[in-house]
């Protein structure tokens, strides 16, 4: 008697027992999937307009316009803002040192591109002597920093990003989202 007892224990516990097991664990309602990442706003960039000439000289100026935006929008929008408003950094307004305002037309016709030069090559001071921007110099190349005046010089032109363009403005896609 004491084989049958062992084999069907051995049933039960081999067998029998796995097979309820899995037939609980098949009748359970699937884990709930994970919740969905909050939605990245979309990138609001200016839309700057660019030269729709074919001439080599407005073919340069639009792909200098473009490496300009990249820069930008890459290295001077922390203080800058995406917009050129110079709204970007709270600190530096609060010590009245507020970033340059780059969408003003009026302001960036004053300076000269050999100024805005200087101005992205070597920082910008205070009169105490403090730098209130940083100098680019060894972060970029002198092309880079014209590209990025290009870009600069048509941000008052720019149109707001709430706003639709202009049915005779070519949209264009950002060139951020470009592969390098």
């Amino acid at each position: 008697m004491r084989p049958a007892i062992a084999r069907l224990i051995l049933l039960v516990v081999g067998v029998l027992l796995p097979g309820v097991l899995i037939v609980v664990w098949l009748s359970r309602p699937p884990p709930a999937p994970p919740p969905a990442p909050p939605a990245v706003p979309a990138l609001r960039l200016p839309q700057v307009p660019l030269p729709m000439g074919s001439d080599p000289a407005s073919v340069a100026q639009r792909y200098a316009i473009l490496r300009g935006e990249r820069i930008y929008q890459r290295l001077c929008y922390h203080c800058h803002g995406r917009q050129g408003l110079g709204d970007n950094n709270p600190y530096m307004t609060s010590i009245g040192h507020a970033p340059a305002d780059h969408s003003d037309l009026r302001n960036m016709q004053q300076l000269s591109d050999a100024e805005f030069l200087a101005a992205i090559r070597d920082g910008v001071k205070d009169k105490r002597g403090w730098l209130t921007m940083p100098p680019w110099s060894s972060v970029l190349t002198e092309r880079e920093m014209w590209d990025v005046i290009a870009y600069v010089r048509r941000l008052p032109l720019a149109l707001p990003p709430s706003k639709p363009a202009p049915p005779d403005v070519p949209k264009r896609q950002s060139p951020l989202s470009t592969p390098r």
